[in-house]
């Protein structure tokens, strides 16, 4: 939504109540001022662009933003979250420790000037405003991938119910036969009520005895911290609201022959019992190699020295552990790369972090070797300061290739994640109301609710 036009109304307004414009006196000394920002010349509108892609009826979120007296209701709500920057849902920002000197694809975060505008309109009791003047309403996104080749979806749904978070993994057969590349990925779910984000990777013929003793008679099983299979490699993540990945032109990710995918939902079920849900996978797949590929690869969860550096409650011997009412908990890793004979640097497309529920902070930075690097030295990648499971998502730079950060042999990678494991973090006493506990647990490494991970993929751009 354009920014001019809502500025020029508020100093048109502020002159109309200063007399300006006014040779008759015909105003009044006790008339109400105009409001400055009305629903229908400019709330509407943002809330449009920003929030419905899940504020809307039968989405993901608690109440639909799409009507004047739903949104009149939560003004001072939708004006205190959007202020905090809680909503729209964004983890990746730039902090006094880190600043990525790139931005991000499909930011959904508002301008400073948007959020006044939502205090504004909060502090003046929502006005309706004209609907005959109303500003035009953006079209919704395209959620739909274009010209998909592939579509698939589970044969047996599966229904959430209860309270509590669920993790189903899903192992569907595309059915490519041949070595292709994928140039396009989008999962479309059956019920936005409940499917609240999900990881698709694929799993080739090498590793499908592993895959099959996991799954059950209806093609799927219960996962949380993601598939324990070996060579399973990363697709794609959905969020609700999110547009279908599109690689850059000439460009596609490597897919094996014969591999199966495997659709892991995280459903969110608010209570109640729920018909069978069945996510539809979308690809768009080529068989021709493209001129450069997308290939993704993924550093942290070291157990130990010498990756895993000395923390502060090792107590003499170095490992991963966060203990039970310890706040502010970090863990550190270096990873050195190791790309022998080849001078090349990859550059990096985008970011994904990862951790579970006690993690309150994830930093990626990368320190370059000088001998083969005219880039800055050390170069913060990422940092998610405000880590929200609920809201994983694959951040990709907004940048052509030439300006992409890049990455090669000599380089060390560190990552840093930090917890919290108190009942101060809501997170964690969501995870003990799952399990049936009152007090906080010591926390490993590991898949299951009450373990921990600290991991970062990144895509690279290979020739």
């Amino acid at each position: 939504m354009p920014l001019m036009r809502p500025a020029i109304r508020s100093l048109l307004a502020v002159l109309l109540v200063a007399g300006c414009g006014s040779d008759d006196g015909d105003i009044q000394a006790d008339a109400a001022p105009p409001a400055t920002f009305t629903w229908h010349q400019d709330v509407a509108p943002l809330l449009a662009e920003h929030c419905t892609g899940c504020h809307t009826e039968g989405g993901i979120a608690p109440m639909s933003l799409e009507d004047y007296q739903t949104a009149a209701t939560f003004a001072p709500t939708i004006a205190a979250k959007t202020a905090e920057g809680v909503m729209p849902p964004w983890d990746a920002v730039s902090t006094d420790d880190c600043s990525p000197r790139l931005g991000w694809r499909d930011d959904p975060r508002l301008t400073p000037e948007e959020i006044d505008m939502l205090q504004t309109w909060a502090d003046e009791d929502a006005p309706l405003g004209d609907p005959a003047t109303a500003a035009p309403i953006p079209d919704p996104p395209d959620l739909t991938l274009v010209d998909a080749t592939h579509r698939v979806k589970p044969e047996v749904g599966f229904a959430p119910s209860g309270d509590g978070d669920q993790f189903i993994c899903y192992v569907l057969d595309p059915g490519i036969a041949n070595p292709a590349w994928i140039t396009g990925f989008h999962v479309v779910p059956s019920d936005l009520t409940v499917a609240h984000h999900a990881v698709v990777t694929a799993v080739p013929p090498d590793s499908q005895d592993e895959l099959a003793a996991l799954t059950g008679p209806d093609g799927y099983f219960d996962c949380f911290g993601g598939v324990n299979v070996p060579q399973s490699s990363f697709v794609g993540v959905w969020v609700p609201g999110s547009l279908p990945f599109e690689a850059p032109d000439g460009m596609g990710i490597p897919f094996v022959a014969g591999s199966k995918l495997v659709l892991q939902l995280h459903y969110h079920p608010i209570g109640g019992d729920h018909p069978p849900e069945r996510s539809e996978v979308q690809l768009r797949v080529i068989e021709t190699r493209p001129e450069k590929q997308l290939l993704f690869f993924a550093i942290g969860n070291a157990p130990s020295e010498p990756i895993l550096l000395p923390g502060p409650n090792d107590d003499g011997v170095v490992h991963f552990e966060i203990p039970a009412g310890v706040t502010d908990h970090t863990e550190t890793m270096k990873f050195p790369i190791d790309i022998p004979d080849t001078p090349q640097r990859f550059p990096i497309v985008s970011a994904f972090p990862h951790m579970h529920y006690v993690g309150v902070d994830l930093q990626a930075t990368l320190k370059r070797n000088p001998a083969v690097s005219d880039e800055p030295g050390e170069e913060c990648l990422i940092k998610v300061p405000h880590w929200n499971f609920d809201w994983q998502r694959t951040y990709l730079y907004d940048a052509d290739i030439a300006q992409l950060p890049t990455v090669g042999d000599g380089d060390e990678l560190t990552l840093k994640c930090t917890y919290d494991n108190t009942m101060e973090n809501p997170y964690v006493r969501r995870a003990l109301e799952e399990q049936g506990l009152e007090l906080p647990v010591d926390v490993s490494l590991g898949e299951s609710t009450l373990d921990e991970m600290c991991i970062a993929a990144f895509g690279l751009i290979v020739d």
